[in-house]
């Protein structure tokens, strides 16, 4: 298996190569641990999966019998995979996942990956603004709080907007530091999102833009921050809100009510 220490130092030691904290290289060696969550995920046939590295999740996806884009930002971590790892459903793409043109994908696809944790909220974004039929990922315990956050709670934002309107949400498990190698110096989980099947039928990524500006100032009153809006007096009165409201203390309902009868000419 190789989610396991042995496989990952040997490998590394092979490739004469020290893990790239600046990249998030944290690799998973609870084998047992990451093939459970792999057990409970719902995907579709066609798998995009973040940052491979030594193919410790690839390898269990692989299993499923699905096919597997890997998107891998090292070049020696790519050749390895593609080299060490050979099978008819793994297509290794050596690209940044941030750049990575999720909504070109065909649909439908799923998303997977153990996310580098210094660029984890813009890559969040970025995948669930292609709204792939289902999303999981390990990620830092901070940042997975910005996924559940209700309304007035510090992490609330756009993320968690999107992610409460379009999918369930799930923590699938908890990983801690030595579940790595090397440590990191936080506590990860397993998130788990299936896409909802009444998803909202609307644009995500300009919802997404819209909660943004909405949510920039977030103490503020919502009519303030909709000044920009010439119809927003007619929508807050046609939606009961009243102007003096916080913006950060509407639900994601409401901020998606907002947003389609902003859109909608009069």
């Amino acid at each position: 298996m190789r989610a396991s220490v042995d496989f990952v130092k040997t490998a590394l030691q092979d490739l004469q190569k020290t893990p790239n904290r600046a990249l998030g290289q944290n690799f998973c060696i609870d084998g047992e641990r990451l093939n459970a969550c792999v057990e409970r995920m719902v995907l579709t046939d066609r798998v995009i999966e973040i940052g491979p590295g030594l193919g410790g999740l690839t390898e269990l996806l692989l299993q499923k019998g699905v096919s597997v884009t890997a998107v891998e930002k090292d070049e020696t971590m790519a050749r390895y995979l593609g080299e060490t790892l050979p099978h008819p459903n793994l297509s290794v793409v050596r690209g940044d996942a941030l750049k990575f043109r999720y909504a070109d994908f065909p649909a439908p696809f799923s998303v997977v990956g153990n996310l580098p944790y210094y660029i984890t909220t813009p890559l969040c974004a970025a995948v669930l603004k292609a709204l792939p039929a289902s999303f999981y990922c390990m990620v830092q315990k901070e940042a997975a709080d910005r996924f559940f956050a209700a309304p007035k709670d510090d992490p609330y934002g756009p993320l968690s907007i999107l992610t409460q309107l379009f999918y369930n949400a799930a923590l699938l498990d908890t990983f801690a530091p030595d579940c790595f190698y090397p440590n990191p110096n936080v506590q990860s989980v397993f998130v788990g999102m299936t896409k909802k099947p009444d998803a909202p039928a609307c644009d995500p990524k300009k919802l997404f833009a819209f909660a943004a500006e909405l949510l920039r100032m977030r103490r503020k009153t919502i009519k303030n921050n909709l000044n920009a809006y010439p119809t927003a007096d007619a929508a807050l009165e046609r939606l009961n809100i009243a102007p003096e409201t916080r913006a950060e203390t509407l639900a994601p309902e409401t901020i998606l009510a907002l947003f389609l009868a902003l859109s909608t000419p009069e």
